[in-house]
């Protein structure tokens, strides 16, 4: 019997690497050897067991990671004629059933029996992962495992931005983690008017203005209101991606944006959030979106024929590396805000 290493859940307060075996894949699978697997928020919610993570589902032990691109060294039966042992992959994470009402109207990705990789079943923060057939993603050799490792979330940033109508527009982006660096190189290769980023550290906004800022706000620094009505006119943006997932930030949003404009919401608050319905929506006539995730497989596409061609630049976001023995301060990095996109390579 082969083992491998393996980042595993084991309890609420604990995880740990282990050596277990390589799983064998079945029907409808493959075995991908994960060559990137980049660390998401959601991990840290799992590593920190808050209440999300308490209600999600989760059932121990499993392996951690739900974003790797690698290669595919082995598949089940019925694993899909597209599919073939050397295949270079980058996986999916939502898990749809393929037979409710969303399934069948092209909603996948928001499937009402939707299990996620990594979370309901184990990751990829391992040397070799199962993956459902459905979920891994032939990419091109121009891409590499790194942004390979990458693709779920730029998709759903991708997907925000597009969704948003930006071209031609000013486009405020709140919170430049990973998904809001993304949203800022989104928003540049799909011709916004003006995108301007804000955040509270200055690694961030930094990495913001290489990857397609115009403007970069602090808002512990300076009022941030007073600069967007300055940069607009008095009216306010366009366009908001709200990818903070802090509470204050999503309700100050609302009094940012212009009449008519849009905001489409991504990040996820840990606290509810009490808004001026009639000031900031309906006399407004605000625009609210909610994202979750991508469309299977569309935004995918579009956003594999783009970073091939080389025009959405998302390098800058990748600012560290570490073998699946450094998880701790690849953790550690994150929790404090001065990494941004963290990769495992196992």
């Amino acid at each position: 019997m082969e083992y491998m290493k393996a980042l595993v859940k084991t309890a609420p307060d604990h995880a740990e690497i282990q050596k277990i075996p390589i799983p064998e894949c079945g029907s409808g699978e493959v075995l991908v050897r994960v060559r990137s697997a980049a660390l998401c928020g959601t991990d840290l919610h799992i590593l920190a067991w808050n209440s999300w993570a308490q209600n999600s589902g989760i059932k121990f032990p499993f392996i951690l990671g739900h974003e790797c691109s690698g290669d595919i060294v082995a598949t089940g039966d019925e694993s899909g004629n597209s599919l073939k042992v050397g295949d270079k992959v980058a996986v999916e994470t939502h898990v749809p059933c393929g037979r409710c009402d969303q399934c069948l109207n092209g909603e996948q990705h928001i499937c009402n029996n939707l299990r996620i990789f990594g979370v309901h079943m184990n990751g990829c923060f391992a040397e070799y992962s199962v993956v459902p057939a459905l979920c891994a993603r032939k990419i091109p050799d121009a891409v590499t495992y790194d942004i390979g490792s990458m693709m779920e979330p730029i998709g759903t940033s991708f997907r925000a931005v597009q969704e948003a109508q930006v071209a031609g527009l000013s486009v405020l982006v709140v919170g430049c983690g990973p998904i809001g660096l993304f949203a800022v190189a989104s928003a540049s290769t799909l011709g916004a008017e003006r995108i301007i980023a804000a955040d509270v550290s200055s690694q961030r906004l930094e990495i913001a203005g290489e990857m397609g800022a115009d403007i970069i706000i602090d808002p512990l620094r300076e009022d941030i209101l007073q600069n967007i009505l300055n940069q607009t006119n008095g009216y306010g943006v366009d366009v908001i991606i709200e990818a903070s997932g802090n509470s204050s930030a999503l309700k100050q949003s609302f009094q940012l944006l212009r009449k008519g404009g849009t905001i489409a919401m991504v990040g996820l608050p840990e606290q509810p959030v009490e808004l001026e319905i009639g000031r900031d929506i309906v006399f407004k006539e605000a625009k609210i979106m909610g994202i979750h995730g991508r469309r299977m497989f569309g935004t995918w596409s579009k956003v594999e024929r783009l970073l091939k061609a080389g025009k959405l630049y998302v390098e800058p976001a990748i600012t560290h590396r570490f073998s699946l023995d450094g998880w701790q301060e690849g953790v550690q990095l994150a929790k404090s805000g001065h990494g941004c996109k963290i990769i495992f390579q196992p």
